[in-house]
């Protein structure tokens, strides 16, 4: 692990204005299309992305095999919408949601259960896990494991903060060689994403992939789904259509998110929903 202290991802800073000005909701990470949108829909303000974004908490949802009365844990929580939307469809719940960045949790706090259920959050870190061992019936994290210090740390705090037979449920960014990619050193590629999607360690998962780290460790009944196509819709509504690969936006963010677009986009990235049990 690294001994510099986590700091959120700058694009973060963007997403907190548009949260503050009602320009977004509680879901701050991208979304899901069982179908392309139409070319014409694509507005960073859609309905259909707000849609699509609660579609891919309900996707996270299906594949962790939530029952009411259950103790929960988000990891990297954004604005708490996936303990917004379980808190909504469960009921006798002790939701918890963690985040490294007060700002985030801030706007978490003015979250109210709807059900009745327990919601409690706290600034931690996710390679650090302040619970006790055997905590929790599920753990989550959406989205957030490539900003971690460490894969293989994070999934062990994972592991040991479940209950026996808990589930894990996740999604995952990994950068990848495509004919298109393969020509850009990943030097520049990584130096790139950093600026405004960083920290990200370990983009291609050279010190292991989500899949290989949680057999390593123990987890059984693991079940992998490559949603890369289901979320490249996502530039669409949060890349203003003004800025090409032929313009630089000069702003950090917009040029880290023009370079997801390209990887997404030529075979240089996947996305993939993890679950897996522990046994």
């Amino acid at each position: 692990m690294t001994n510099m202290p986590p700091q959120p991802p700058v694009y973060f800073e963007r997403l907190i204005d548009a949260w503050e000005s009602g320009r977004a909701g509680q879901c701050a990470h991208l979304g899901h299309w069982e179908f392309p949108p139409e070319p014409d829909d694509a507005d960073s303000g859609s309905e259909d992305f707000r849609i699509a974004q609660q579609r891919l908490d309900d996707v996270m949802i299906e594949m962790a095999g939530i029952r009411s009365g259950q103790s929960i844990l988000d990891v990297g929580c954004g604005f708490g919408g996936l303990i917004d939307c379980i808190d909504s469809q469960f009921t006798e719940m002790n939701l918890t949601g963690v985040n490294i960045d007060a700002r985030q949790l801030d706007i978490c706090q003015r979250l109210r259960s709807k059900s009745q259920n327990s919601i409690r959050w706290q600034e931690a870190d996710a390679c650090e896990l302040p619970f006790a061992d055997n905590t929790f019936d599920r753990v989550f994290c959406v989205e957030a494991i490539f900003h971690f210090a460490s894969r293989r740390t994070f999934f062990a705090e994972v592991l040991r903060v479940l209950k026996p037979a808990g589930r894990f449920s996740a999604s995952d960014i990994t950068l990848t060689e495509s004919p298109t990619t393969v020509a850009t050193p990943r030097f520049m590629i990584q130096a790139l994403l950093n600026d405004g999607y960083g920290p990200w360690p370990d983009p291609w998962a050279e010190n292991g992939t989500v899949e290989a780290i949680c057999q390593e460790l123990g987890f059984t009944g693991i079940k992998l789904m490559d949603a890369t196509q289901n979320t490249l819709p996502v530039y669409d509504y949060i890349v203003p259509k003004k800025f090409t690969e032929q313009c630089d936006p000069g702003d950090v963010a917009a040029r880290s998110a023009m370079l997801l677009r390209w990887l997404h986009r030529n075979g240089g990235l996947k996305y993939e929903y993890l679950s897996g049990v522990k046994s």
